[in-house]
């Protein structure tokens, strides 16, 4: 079986992602969230996966991938590259960002504030976290 190469169209914040063939960009292609996080995919990056035909909802997207080739596992970069590298992509909560790696929200929390990132004047770490003002 070759390895196919794919372009990451889409995640969800349940890990599930989506992609498409690099050759042939209307071939869409599942991946797993189990398999999309511990490599920490996000849209636009390119990787290579082993795929094998959907049985699941060949309609929708006929392809699934299996494994990944090119993806760095988690094991080898820390939780603060991580962060950054999600962060690349937008803003996200703490929650958040615990959900797409698979870290505690309590480490994520520790992170952040062991990072001290740039231009971060206000943290609003969880709802539940603010509380009313009383008049």
């Amino acid at each position: 079986m070759q390895p196919t190469e794919l372009i990451v169209t889409n995640r969800l914040a349940t890990g599930t992602t989506f992609a498409v063939l690099a050759s042939d960009m209307t071939q869409n292609v599942f991946i797993p969230s189990k398999l999309a996080l511990d490599a920490s995919l996000r849209p636009g990056q390119k990787v290579m996966a082993q795929i094998v035909p959907n049985m699941s909802q060949p309609e929708k997207t006929p392809w699934l991938a299996i494994s990944l080739e090119d993806a760095k596992p988690l094991s080898t970069r820390t939780l603060s590259a991580r962060i950054k590298e999600e962060l690349a992509g937008g803003a996200a909560t703490t929650y958040e960002l615990a959900s797409i790696l698979g870290a505690s929200f309590d480490d994520v929390l520790a992170e952040l504030i062991e990072m001290r990132l740039p231009s971060t004047n206000l943290w609003a770490l969880d709802m539940h976290e603010l509380t009313e003002v009383q008049a």
